[in-house]
């Protein structure tokens, strides 16, 4: 068996073919380079045109028109205020609280005050159920329910409606979960 080594099968690379290619990458890469650096400063440019803008519209905003009394003016503002307070009383969801107050609630329990924070999302709930094995099943569904987080029983104690008729008042806080 006779071997033979082939010397005409070595790769040849063409260093002056691969330089090229290198000059004109960076080259194309200069480009861009610069492309995205005008087009930053020039965003930032109009980053701080804008941030003047908006300064100069507050404080025309924030200051009295000139044919305007001071009494008439501060007599708008409290408008606007209780107009703002009213719009904030209802964008929140009071049928939606209701309804998964109402789901939650079992049988055997009635409820007396419901009391919701729309600041902290905290509610308050009040009621009396018929025994404290009601109490509990409430207390079950309301942290089995996805609308309700961090439920803690307040306080809880026996009371006598009638001569017949005994049941546990209960106040429970809850946190309305966010969606």
């Amino acid at each position: 068996m006779r071997f033979t080594i082939n010397l005409a099968t070595r790769t040849y690379v063409d260093q002056r073919l691969v330089s090229q290619v290198c000059y004109a990458a960076i080259v194309l890469l200069v480009l861009v380079l610069s492309w995205n650096c005008f087009v930053a400063f020039s965003n930032l440019g109009e980053l701080h045109r804008l941030k003047s803008d908006i300064a100069t519209y507050e404080g025309r905003l924030n200051s009295r028109p000139k044919d305007v009394p001071e009494r008439e003016y501060t007599r708008l503002l409290a408008e606007i205020g209780f107009f703002n307070g009213v719009i904030e009383r209802k964008v929140f969801n009071w049928l939606g609280l209701l309804e998964q107050v109402e789901n939650a609630t079992p049988e055997g329990v009635a409820l007396i005050s419901l009391i919701p924070d729309t600041k902290t999302g905290e509610v308050k709930i009040e009621g009396r159920a018929h025994s404290f094995a009601n109490l509990r099943s409430y207390m079950e569904k309301l942290y089995e329910s996805a609308a309700f987080a961090q439920v803690l029983l307040l306080s809880n104690h026996d009371v006598t409606i009638n001569d017949k008729a005994r049941g546990v008042q209960f106040t429970i806080s809850c946190r309305m979960a966010s969606k």
